[in-house]
C-alpha cells in the first residue's frame, strides 16, 4: 500500500509540474503557494547536465544575521530574460562581465554565450560558489571555445573592480545598503581605472540609488516575458531589466524607453510602467 502511494504521489507530482498545468493552476487563487521555484528542475539544467534550481535562504548563504538581513535568497534568473538583456549591450569583445552574487552561476553560463573578454562571478556563499564552478566546468566541457569563466569566494563589497571596461550584472540580490556601497565603489573606480561600465540590472528593486548617482545614466530597459518553457519555474511569468551605463566613455545610444517609470509592486519586485 506504502508503495502504491508513493507512486501515485510520484505521478500526481509529474502531472502538477507540466508547464501548461503550472501556468493555468497558479492564476487560481489558493494555488499559487504550490508553486515555487522549488518544483523541478529547470529546462536549462537538463539542456545542460546542471544544477542551477532551486531556492537557497539567506541564512543559508551566509550564517551572520546581520549580512543575511542585507541579502537575498538564490532563486535563478530565467535564460530568455538573461539574453536579452545582455543582447542589448550591442558590445562584447572588450568587456569583463561580472556577476554579483552569481549564486550557482546560472547567469554566468548565459553570459559565456557571448564573445566577453572574461566571466567572472563573485559569491558570498562557499556551497554555492563551488556548485557554481563545477556547472561552469561542465559546460566548459560541452563548449570549449567559450569566455573563460573563473570564480571568487568575496563579499561583493570587498571586491577589487579590474581596470578596464566591466559589464556587471545582478538579479536583486542585495539589499539598499549593499547597492550604495556597490555603487559608490563603481564612482571611485570610474573616477580612476574604468573607462567605461555598463550595470545590467535584473528585477531593479533598488534603481533609485541608480538613477540618482552622476556617474551613471540610463541606457535600456524592459519587462520582458518568460519563454513558454520557463513559465512555473520562476516566481513571475515576466520581470524587468534596465541597464545603466557610465557616463564616462558613454556610448550613444537611439534605445527608446529606457527612462520609463520603474514601479514596485509587492515587497522584492519591480516592473516597468506603460
Amino acid at each position: 500500500m506504502a508503495a502504491a502511494n508513493s507512486g501515485f504521489r510520484k505521478v500526481v507530482r509529474k502531472l502538477l509540474s507540466t508547464p501548461g498545468i503550472k501556468n493555468l493552476l497558479r492564476r487560481i487563487p489558493g494555488f499559487e503557494k504550490f508553486y515555487s521555484p522549488r518544483w523541478g528542475i529547470h529546462p536549462f539544467d537538463k539542456e545542460f547536465g546542471i544544477e542551477t534550481s532551486g531556492i537557497v535562504s539567506a541564512e543559508e548563504i551566509h550564517p551572520d544575521k546581520h549580512l543575511a538581513s542585507s541579502i537575498s535568497p538564490y532563486i535563478g534568473s530565467q535564460p530568455s530574460i538573461v539574453r536579452k538583456g545582455l543582447s542589448a549591450l550591442g558590445a562584447y569583445e572588450d568587456y569583463t562581465f561580472i556577476d554579483y552574487g552569481c549564486g550557482k552561476g546560472r547567469a554566468l553560463i548565459v553570459a559565456g554565450e557571448f564573445p566577453f573578454q572574461e566571466v567572472v562571478g563573485v559569491e558570498l556563499s562557499d556551497a554555492l560558489a563551488a556548485t557554481a564552478r563545477a556547472n561552469a566546468a561542465k559546460v566548459a566541457r560541452q563548449f570549449p571555445d567559450r569566455p573563460r569563466v573563473n570564480i571568487i569566494e568575496a563579499n561583493v563589497i570587498d571586491f577589487p573592480l579590474p581596470p578596464r571596461m566591466i559589464a556587471c550584472f545582478n538579479y536583486h540580490a542585495f539589499g539598499p545598503e549593499i547597492v550604495a556601497g556597490i555603487i559608490k565603489k563603481f564612482e571611485t573606480g570610474l573616477a580612476s581605472h574604468i573607462p567605461h561600465m555598463f550595470f545590467i540590472y535584473y528585477n531593479p528593486v533598488h534603481f533609485e540609488l541608480f538613477d540618482a548617482s552622476p556617474a551613471f545614466k540610463r541606457f535600456w530597459a524592459e519587462q520582458i516575458p518568460y519563454d513558454k518553457s520557463e513559465i512555473g519555474f520562476g516566481p513571475d511569468e515576466d520581470d524587468a531589466i534596465v541597464i545603466w551605463q557610465s557616463v564616462r566613455g558613454a556610448i550613444p545610444t537611439q534605445h527608446q524607453g529606457a527612462d520609463r517609470k520603474i514601479i514596485l509592486t509587492a515587497p522584492g519586485r519591480a516592473q516597468l510602467a506603460g
